[in-house]
């Protein structure tokens, strides 16, 4: 059944409040995750940040940590739409960095990625 299949497509988006956030400022992020039909889907994710390909932080519990591993994280169950705050430490400052969220919804797998270089305070 072509239209059953279809219904389950899944268009994942990420949203973040720059692409230069700024040491000890609140970091906004949003992932949305819905059906072809634009309808919200149930989901998980996994936030990591990327140095290069290599995850060398993820979210755990209720923070971002050091961690490594392509696997690394808690996994944040949503539907539809999260939205969440972090704050970048100074020993991220004027490094490229890449937040990445792995989510899988549909059965799908999907890596939504922003690239990030903190910034010192003004």
């Amino acid at each position: 059944n072509l239209s059953a299949s279809i219904s389950f497509v899944s268009l994942a988006t990420m949203a973040t409040s720059s692409a230069a956030p700024v040491v000890d400022q609140p970091w906004r992020w949003t992932v949305t995750v819905k059906s072809a039909a634009g309808k919200p889907l149930p989901a998980k994710m996994r936030l990591q940040i990327l140095f290069g390909s290599t995850v060398v932080g993820c979210w755990k519990g209720t923070a971002m940590t050091q961690c490594s591993g392509a696997n690394a994280g808690t996994w944040i169950v949503f539907k539809g739409k999260r939205t969440g705050v972090i704050t970048w430490p100074a020993q991220s400052l004027g490094i490229k960095l890449t937040f990445q969220a792995v989510v899988v919804a549909a059965t799908k797998t999907l890596r939504l990625r922003a690239p990030v270089t903190v910034q010192p305070k003004a």
